[in-house]
């Protein structure tokens, strides 16, 4: 039996992104853009609904920052339940490389996907957003969006030594769970997420 991701890293379940890609669909907050920008032959209702279940699947996703050289920077991380205004909340330790890099470049990635390689990728999926990061260590932020009361136990000097990261999509793009590719070059179906406070 093999482990995928989400049995390894300690996070919490994606119902809660899940509403909020729902009702960004039903309060109609994606937007379709320029076919040169983003490829796009579904609906963004239909899209939505694909990145629901990936993250059904497999909630834990890989967070992508930029490094002081201006490298890419990726590594897994549970994710948290979204607030009402869509933000993704991250947990860390203070000081690790990923807060620093934020600190000088808010421009991150957050991966949600798996390969299906046993079968030839046939039921192979993902979800990518692309958005802005922030790190945030004041009291009033971590007694609101920090881990569980149980993940709280096995923090090192909780809250001392806890960062959180709060991830605020602005660009979705899905392949799999139905949504194809453009043929010729593979490129994903993807929306634009309203930008948010």
């Amino acid at each position: 039996m093999s482990l995928r991701r989400r049995d390894l890293v300690v996070g919490a379940p994606a119902a809660g992104l899940v509403s909020v890609l729902a009702a960004g669909v039903a309060k109609g907050m994606v937007s379709r853009i320029p076919a040169e920008d983003l490829y796009q032959l579904d609906n963004p209702a239909t899209i939505m609904a694909a990145a629901r279940e990936i993250m059904k699947e497999d909630w834990v996703g890989v967070l992508i920052t930029i490094d002081e050289s201006g490298m890419p920077r990726a590594r897994p991380v549970g994710v948290g339940d979204p607030t009402d205004d869509g933000s993704l909340w991250i947990s860390t330790r203070r000081g690790s490389r990923k807060t620093k890099q934020i600190a000088v470049n808010p421009k991150a990635a957050l991966h949600f996907g798996f390969d299906d390689i046993p079968n030839g990728h046939k039921g192979s999926f993902y979800a990518s957003f692309t958005g802005l990061a922030s790190v945030h260590t004041d009291a009033e932020t971590i007694a609101a969006h920090g881990p569980a009361k149980e993940y709280r136990l096995q923090w090192p000097d909780y809250p001392n030594d806890l960062a959180l990261i709060r991830f605020k999509p602005q660009r979705l793009e899905v392949m799999g769970k139905g949504i194809k590719p453009n043929k010729q070059y593979w490129q994903p179906q993807g929306v634009v997420l309203p930008l948010r406070a």
